[in-house]
């Protein structure tokens, strides 16, 4: 079964030159290990909204022993420690979490290619929809959600790339990802509810969600 590892890093000081330094680091060192010791990533980006200076990081692995054994793998590489080490000593402060996750049923695997071998001439927009479930309504928010990303896609206005429910971490989290076709809307207040068939009974199973906006990084293979 397909297994997901999501990633967050929270970089310090809060400076735009902070995060370029990680970055530049990250592009020359660290990917490169990734694909030394199978790491399958499919997405870098830095996060807007909520807390400052985070970048989120998504791979994809056959099960878990694959990704015991990618991480297990990676632990030895001195090349890649040795950088991570060399920009903490310049100052840049490095904190990271990490949650494994299971693909939900309304996300395919058709959906995650046509994603990642799209060529877009400039990136996308992303969004990432952070849901928690009560307990036992899972089945009926894939069931809601599987409608809500077909008349999305019909609509042109969201695409689903993936959707994954935490394993290893927060349980009842479900976390989708979004392409914005035509980027951010604006924040303007509009009264009513165009969703309503939508969120209405989604909001009985799901009665939080935090929406956070991501843009591809330099070396994301989703761009």
């Amino acid at each position: 079964m397909t297994v997901f590892l999501e990633a967050t890093h929270t970089i310090k000081p809060l400076t735009n030159t902070a995060f370029d330094t990680f970055v530049e680091v990250y592009q020359e060192s660290v990917i490169p290990a990734f694909a030394r010791h199978g790491m399958d990533l499919l997405g870098a980006f830095k996060r807007t909204g909520g807390e400052m200076g985070q970048d989120v990081l998504l791979f994809r692995y056959e099960n878990l022993a694959a990704m015991e054994q990618a991480t297990a793998s990676m632990s030895k590489d001195t090349q890649m420690f040795g950088a991570i080490g060399a920009m903490i000593e310049g100052g840049i402060q490095i904190s990271e979490s990490a949650k494994t996750a299971y693909a939900v049923p309304y996300a395919t695997e058709q959906r995650l290619e046509a994603a990642l071998s799209a060529k877009p001439d400039a990136p996308r927009q992303y969004l990432q929809a952070v849901l928690q479930l009560t307990l036992g309504g899972q089945e009926k928010a894939y069931e809601i959600l599987g409608k809500l990303v077909d008349w999305g896609s019909k609509a042109g206005a969201v695409e689903l790339v993936t959707a994954y429910e935490t394993a290893l971490g927060q349980r009842g989290e479900l976390t989708d990802l979004w392409i914005l076709p035509n980027g951010v809307s604006n924040f303007d207040y509009v009264p009513g509810d165009p969703l309503a068939e939508f969120t209405g009974p989604l909001r009985e199973v799901a009665p939080e969600e935090s929406i956070y906006y991501l843009n591809p990084l330099p070396y994301s293979p989703l761009q």
